[in-house]
């Protein structure tokens, strides 16, 4: 099944990206991308529960081609569903999981196991 976006960054020419930074901190986690002449955006994250980051020359043409600049949601993730069967615990600190990934130009991949995800600017 192919990736679902959820988020679509705001239109900018990939020239004007400039890095970002990556935060969790209590269970939420934040992805800060920096743009020259235009407005920061940030995704937040809410109940992140994991985090991977994959480096530009060891990303996937899957990876890029399916998240360039864009958040998605991988339905059919193997990881996440490995991740969900390994934890026992029987109080979980959240109710759904998604699998999330957004690849960064030069920057890399991003990619979360989180309950929701919002743009914010």
């Amino acid at each position: 099944m192919a990736p679902k976006v959820i988020i679509e960054l705001p239109k900018f020419d990939t020239g004007l990206y400039e890095g970002c930074e990556f935060t969790m901190s209590g269970g939420g986690a934040r992805l800060k991308l920096r743009f020259s002449e235009l407005p920061d955006f940030e995704i937040s994250f809410s109940r992140a529960r994991w985090h991977q980051f994959t480096a530009l020359p060891n990303c996937s043409s899957e990876m890029i081609k399916t998240a360039y600049f864009r958040l998605v949601e991988l339905a059919d993730s193997k990881a996440l569903a490995a991740f969900i069967k390994a934890d026992w615990e029987v109080n979980k600190a959240y109710q759904d999981l998604h699998h999330y990934r957004i690849f960064l130009d030069e920057t890399g991949c991003h990619e979360l196991f989180a309950q929701s995800a919002q743009g914010l600017t």
